[in-house]
Parts: C-alpha cells; sequence; structure tokens
C-alpha cells in the first residue's frame, strides 16, 4: 500500500495541475484577505483621514479585522480552504482518477497491481496528503499575511497555545467536509471513464447541494420535510464551518446570515451526515471499479 501511495504521489505532485490549483487556491485567498484588509483600512482611515470611507457597519469591520489578524487569520484561511478549496478539490480529483482512463495509464497500473480496491484507497489517501498539504500552505500564507496586515493595522491580537491546539482539529474538519465532493468526483469518474465525467458529476452534486442548502432554514420545521432538509449536505457542511470560526474567535454569521448556528445542524448530526455521504460515494466507487471492465486510452 505505502508504494502504492508513493507512486500516487510521485505521479500527482509532478503535474503541471496540482501546481495550477495551488496557485488558484492561493491567488484567491489573497485576493479576499487583501479586499478584507483595503476595506478595514478604508474603514479606519489607515490611508490617511482624507480618504476614509465608512463602507461597513462597525460590526462587520470588526470582523473583518478579526479575519486578518491572528488568531482569526487560522479560521479565515480554514474557510477559505472550504469554499474555494472545494472546487480545487474537485478538479484535482478529476484529473487524478479520470486521466487514468483517457491516458490508458489504469489498465497498465492494475497489470502490475491488480487489487483495485487497494489502488482506489491509495489514490484516495494521496487526494487526502495532497489536500491536508495544501491546507497547511493555506494556514502559513495566512499567518504571513496576517502579520503584515495586523501590523498595518495596530492590531493587538495575538496567538495563545489554545489556538495552536485547535489548529490540527480545525485542519481535519476542513478536510473532512470536502471528502463528500471529493467522493462522488472519484466515482462520476469511473462511471465516465473520463475527466469530464468526473468533474461534471461533481459540480453538479456542488450545485445542488447549494441550491438545496439555501432552504437549510427550513430544517428548523417539524415533520418529514424538516427531517429531509436536515440531511442535506450543505448545511451539515457549514456546521463544521462554523464550528471551525468560532473555534478561532469569529462570527460568520454577522457576514452571513445563512451560518446562523441557530439554524444549522449540530456538529455531531453533522459529522456523521458527511461521513455517510462520503461513505456511499465511496462504496459506488470502489462497486463500480470492481465491476466496470478497463479500457485503453479513448
Amino acid at each position: 500500500m505505502l508504494n502504492l501511495i508513493c507512486a500516487e504521489w510521485f505521479k500527482l505532485v509532478r503535474r503541471p495541475m496540482t501546481w495550477v490549483l495551488l496557485g488558484v487556491f492561493l491567488g484567491f485567498f489573497l485576493l479576499n484577505l487583501g479586499t478584507e484588509f483595503l476595506l478595514v483600512a478604508l474603514h479606519v482611515g489607515a490611508f490617511g483621514e482624507a480618504i476614509q470611507f465608512k463602507l461597513l457597519s462597525q460590526e462587520q469591520a470588526d470582523q473583518f479585522r478579526l479575519m486578518i489578524s491572528f488568531p482569526g487569520i487560522f479560521g479565515a484561511a480554514l474557510g477559505q480552504a472550504n469554499s474555494i478549496g472545494g472546487i480545487c478539490a474537485i478538479v484535482l480529483a478529476a484529473g487524478a482518477m479520470g486521466s487514468e482512463y483517457s491516458w490508458g495509464t489504469l489498465r497498465t497500473q492494475l497489470a502490475r497491481q491488480p487489487d483495485r480496491g487497494r489502488y482506489l484507497v491509495a489514490k484516495i489517501a494521496t487526494l487526502l496528503l495532497l489536500q491536508f498539504c495544501g491546507i497547511a500552505i493555506g494556514l502559513v500564507v495566512g499567518t504571513l499575511l496576517a502579520l503584515l496586515f495586523g501590523g498595518m493595522l495596530g492590531a493587538t491580537g495575538g496567538v495563545a497555545a489554545g489556538d495552536l491546539l485547535q489548529l490540527p482539529l480545525g485542519m481535519l474538519r476542513a478536510l473532512y467536509v470536502l471528502q463528500p465532493y471529493v467522493m462522488v468526483t472519484i466515482a462520476c469518474c469511473v462511471l465516465g471513464r473520463s475527466v469530464l465525467a468526473g468533474a461534471a458529476g461533481g459540480f453538479l452534486f456542488l450545485i445542488l447541494d447549494v441550491g438545496l442548502g439555501a432552504f437549510s432554514f427550513l430544517s428548523q420545521l417539524s415533520g418529514l420535510l424538516g427531517f429531509l432538509l436536515s440531511l442535506v449536505a450543505q448545511p451539515n457542511i457549514n456546521s463544521l464551518i462554523v464550528l471551525n470560526s468560532q473555534s478561532f474567535g469569529l462570527s460568520p454569521m454577522i457576514l452571513t446570515r445563512s451560518l446562523d448556528p441557530a439554524i444549522l445542524p449540530s456538529p455531531l448530526q453533522a459529522t456523521l451526515v458527511i461521513g455517510l455521504y462520503s461513505a456511499l460515494f465511496f462504496f459506488y466507487a470502489y462497486r463500480s471499479l470492481l465491476k466496470r471492465d478497463i479500457t485503453g486510452a479513448a
């Protein structure tokens, strides 16, 4: 198994796609933090009173200030991993699995290692490692920017031992909530035997999930409708994202009312529902890979 993971790691880190996706993720992160810094700086007149513009309410300005300083930057970085990072994870999974069919390398790989189940597990394990590394890099970049922006705004927040202890758990939560999208993408790659099928399936699931998640406020209703809406992936994912933000002193509901914990499932339910989605999609991918014929390059 270790040799399979090493082989998959070697293939993925050598592919330009992996580095392009990392660049896209960090680029959007820089853009978000830069915009938040600019809005706060204009609000407090950091560039001089002559160009002071109060474009935000005081509550929103305080929240943005927390997001670009310690320890709130950690919550902001993990939140970024679960927003644009989720899109990057779908593309990465589609490229990693779907290209094995279009390039004809899957048949060669299974000729050397005929155990398809072990191959799939190694592929997923490598994707998990890459996503975890991406989250870690995002945290490092966020730390550097917090030192810069926080210093320019005179932020006094610091990093306590408790914040550092929260980081590993926060990283694991951020990684965990990406897995339904990764697993459905891999399952669609196996079904459609192509990168396009995997990406289309992953993005379709994302769009439908976000659309249904907009009705999460109805999950507070009693009866069958409320129960079914509480099982939609998006509000359960949002529940863990909010938990990550709150762990580092942020209150995301100030900026987005749909992230109010009062209308979101409990963290326990969210953990179980996300795990169920991931397990179902993994099982489908596993069964399909075992049963379907492996053809050469198209």
